[in-house]
């Protein structure tokens, strides 16, 4: 029979490792969306969005569990430093998980770093983009205008369905 606390560490293990295995997932999508978006390909950039969706879902979802996980093995001591507990424990185990949760930081790191590189990236084509809806709505004599209330209203532009010939 397996101890249950043994179970619980090898369900750790397992979760850890495929966080590792998600986040890395999630790098090469940041990678491939900085590709996308120096080559404006549409198609790729909606393509490699979904499934940062689904990533970012599932990351959220392995975290919760390992977190639960972590209070089953770590008890009352919960309440300390994790890290500290991690480092107390006698069980490899322990030192595996904390070679595995340093690798995760490393790995979350890795892609803020680059998710702020990609968010470089997306800030000028979102100011272009905004500047040429602002000179349509110019060019329409529509732009957006404020009402007594303080509202900010945007005029219906018009389309080939309003004009009259």
């Amino acid at each position: 029979m397996i101890h249950p606390q043994s179970a619980t560490w090898e369900r750790l293990l397992e979760m850890l490792a495929e966080a590792q295995s998600v986040f890395q997932r999630y790098g090469v999508l940041l990678f491939q969306e900085a590709h996308s978006l120096r080559i404006m390909d549409r198609p790729k950039l909606v393509e490699v969005n979904s499934q940062k969706e689904q990533a970012l879902e599932t990351m959220c979802q392995l975290e919760q569990q390992v977190e639960r996980e972590l209070h089953r093995l770590a008890g009352s001591a919960a309440h300390e430093s994790i890290w500290s507990w991690l480092k107390a424990v006698p069980d490899p185990r322990a030192q595996l998980a904390q070679g595995m949760l340093t690798d995760l930081l490393r790995l979350a790191r890795l892609i803020q770093e680059q998710g702020k590189k990609n968010d470089a990236l997306i800030r000028p084509i979102y100011h272009r983009v905004r500047e040429a809806v602002q000179v349509m709505y110019t060019g329409l004599g529509t732009g957006p205008v404020y009402q007594g209330s303080g509202i900010l209203h945007f005029p219906s532009v018009p389309s080939s369905v309003h004009l009259q010939g």
